[in-house]
């Protein structure tokens, strides 16, 4: 065989994944819309600074947010540094419920993944939404923007009503497969915020997250919330800092 017919064959060989390629399943694409958001396993806590912005005043805190996986599910914990008035409340995160706790309080109360931990960051954007553990895929489709970009849009409904918001729908870059917004509803579809991941970034070589998103409030104009990760760490961390019966003073035994 002629060497140009030789080439011509690997060509055709080399070429034929590429065009026998399918979309990824949803599970998978769940996952690696989970990947490219967040760091990998190894990392256990971050700092971020919240600003939050009205039209009547800025304000600023800073948490860490602890996370671990125990026994297959995920677990976070939020814990205040600023503002000083702020300083030692803790938000809970575990797959039953959502906690909350003060240290004026004997013992953690039961909240909502919604509620507000500060400005419109609610616990559920600043624990973290992972699509794959609590999303199925209602809808995929092709969009395009005023400028002609063409973007990915993806509706997500939750698998129980345990989830904080129950329908999300994603706007994503088709080339690198990384969101680029999030419009969360509640039960009624009312949507009440869109994310915007702003910035990704990189640590070390490969493992790609995203380190500033900017939450609109669509229900009240003019509020808008960025929160941005200052710091990443990688301390083991006992799993009793998430268990709910850790915070607080035990009750007296009967």
């Amino acid at each position: 065989m002629k060497r140009p017919a030789i080439a011509l064959l690997l060509l055709l060989l080399v070429s034929i994944p590429v065009l026998t390629q399918t979309e990824p399943t949803d599970a998978d694409l769940l996952q690696q819309l989970d990947d490219v958001r967040f760091s990998d396993r190894s990392v256990t806590s971050v700092r971020v600074r919240i600003q939050s912005e009205t039209s009547e005043q800025i304000r600023e805190a800073e948490v860490i947010v602890y996370s671990s996986e125990i026994d297959g599910n995920s677990f976070a914990r939020i814990e205040f540094g600023e503002p000083e008035e702020l300083a030692g409340q803790i938000y809970l995160s575990t797959p039953e419920a959502t906690f909350f706790y003060a240290p004026d309080l004997d013992f953690p109360i039961k909240t909502s993944a919604t509620a507000e931990l500060f400005g419109d960051a609610a616990v559920a954007q600043t624990s973290g939404i992972r699509f794959s553990e609590g999303y199925s895929i209602e809808e995929r489709r092709s969009a395009v923007q005023d400028d002609g970009t063409l973007l990915w849009e993806i509706d997500l409904v939750a698998i129980d009503s345990t989830i904080a918001f129950q329908f999300i729908t994603l706007a994503i870059d088709p080339e690198t497969v990384r969101p680029i917004s999030a419009t969360l509803f509640g039960l009624s579809r009312f949507p009440f915020y869109e994310v915007f991941y702003e910035v990704y970034e990189t640590r070390g070589d490969s493992d790609l997250y995203v380190s500033k998103q900017r939450i609109v409030n669509l229900f009240l104009v003019g509020r808008v919330t960025i929160s941005e990760i200052l710091e990443i760490g990688t301390e083991a961390l006992p799993s009793s800092w998430f268990d709910p019966a850790s915070l607080g003073t035990p009750p007296p035994a009967d």
